[in-house]
């Protein structure tokens, strides 16, 4: 007899996504038991180093985007960039997040920067039903020399996972002890 599993989750080809954050944080993300989105940081008064400059926070803000953790699919996030630009003293770290997050209540894709005018996220499950997540360009071989192949890979890698209220240190695989 066999048994039918049904049709295979497209979230299960997700890798780790990942945070990126600076090394000073990490023994306040420790002590919050997690990742907290900044307006929660804000409100609960808590000290941090932020990523982005005023005029992003303030962008965040404004369409509500930092009521979220920003987790992105790939370690050459064009934001980390520019942020490395800005804080030239800043010590970039990536924290690996497990991609069962993305099963937790609230998640959501967001097809590029989240605070971008006319983006507007959908759930994670939505997202992969509908063909949102380039999984081929973010995570297997291609010929990398085509512009158009190009274009796709900044645009994926561009994309946002949303993760209400915290990610918890249980999420986190790479959290270094102390």
């Amino acid at each position: 007899m066999r048994v039918m599993l049904g049709p295979i989750d497209p979230r299960r080809r997700l890798e780790d996504l990942l945070h990126f954050t600076d090394e000073r944080n990490l023994p306040r993300i420790r002590e919050c038991g997690g990742l907290w989105p900044t307006a929660l940081l804000r409100q609960a008064e808590i000290e941090f180093f932020p990523g982005g400059d005023d005029a992003s926070l303030a962008l965040d803000a404004r369409s509500g985007m930092d009521a979220y953790v920003h987790l992105c699919f790939r370690g050459a996030h064009p934001m980390a960039h520019r942020v490395v630009e800005r804080n030239p003293g800043m010590t970039m770290k990536y924290l690996r997040i497990d991609r069962s997050i993305v099963y937790e209540p609230g998640v959501m894709f967001v097809p590029g920067v989240g605070y971008a005018n006319g983006v507007n996220p959908v759930p994670v499950e939505d997202a992969c039903a509908q063909g949102l997540i380039d999984f081929a360009v973010l995570y297997t071989w291609m010929d990398w020399n085509d512009p158009a192949i190009q274009e796709r890979r900044k645009a994926a890698e561009l994309c946002e996972i949303l993760v209400p209220e915290q990610v918890a240190l249980a999420f986190i695989k790479n959290m270094p002890n102390g």
